[in-house]
């Protein structure tokens, strides 16, 4: 998908996330790109598969398969998630006015985040290991039980805690932090062939995208969006 195509459908989803936020519900994000097998566990249930276009609530387990990938976009302020396979995290989303507390509490696997400036709410990534906080910046987030996290600042500033240690440090743009769950951690320059391969790089998507939602009377809507 091109730059003006892809700004439209963000503009576009946006627009219709300011429809879904405002409804009396706990929808936090959407997926709009789903590739292989993605499942996602809402309360009281088990895991299913999903397709883009499902709506995600606040602590919605989600899991990727190998060779699976998936984007999923805050409904506030349009934060962007991208999920290579082998993932597994929990989306949290409270709310605060118009805004969004969110966290990502990863228990493995890789995650990209394009994150919007946060002004009222704030944006995190949580694993075993670490905690990743931001403002507004562009970063990779790798976590393994055994090895630890390795975080890759693209853009911005990250403030990384390891959570045995307590140690913190910041990540300035083309910084890569370390952090291991005996303490440590180290920062060093970003050496480019370790930063994840970003797979959303298909021009493929579907010319019309749906969200399927219910309004404040419990009736189930379908938003649908369509762009050229």
């Amino acid at each position: 998908m091109n730059s003006h195509l892809q700004k439209l459908l963000l503009n576009s989803i946006i627009v219709a996330g300011s429809i879904l936020f405002s409804q009396p519900s706990t929808s936090v994000a959407v997926l709009t790109k789903v590739k292989g097998n993605v499942q996602v566990q809402k309360s009281n249930s088990e895991f299913s598969l999903v397709k883009a276009g499902q709506l995600l609530n606040h602590k919605d387990l989600i899991k990727t398969s190998a060779n699976a990938f998936a984007v999923l976009i805050y409904l506030d302020d349009k934060s962007m998630v991208k999920l290579r396979g082998n993932t597994n995290l929990e989306i949290q989303g409270e709310r605060i006015g118009k805004s969004l507390k969110k966290n990502l509490e990863i228990t493995g696997g890789t995650v990209r985040a394009i994150v919007s400036e946060q002004r009222r709410g704030e944006f995190s990534i949580s694993s075993p290991t670490s905690v990743a906080s931001v403002k507004g910046t562009d970063l990779w987030f790798q976590s393994d039980n055994e090895e630890g996290d390795s975080i890759f600042c693209l853009e911005g500033i990250v403030q990384l805690i390891n959570n045995s240690s307590g140690e913190i440090v910041d990540l300035l743009m083309n910084q890569t932090g370390v952090s291991t769950p005996d303490g440590g951690v180290s920062v060093s320059t970003t050496v480019a062939a370790d930063i994840p391969i970003d797979e959303d790089d298909s021009g493929k998507e579907p010319k019309e995208f749906r969200i399927r939602f219910k309004d404040s009377d419990g009736a189930e809507k379908v938003l649908i969006i369509k762009y050229n």
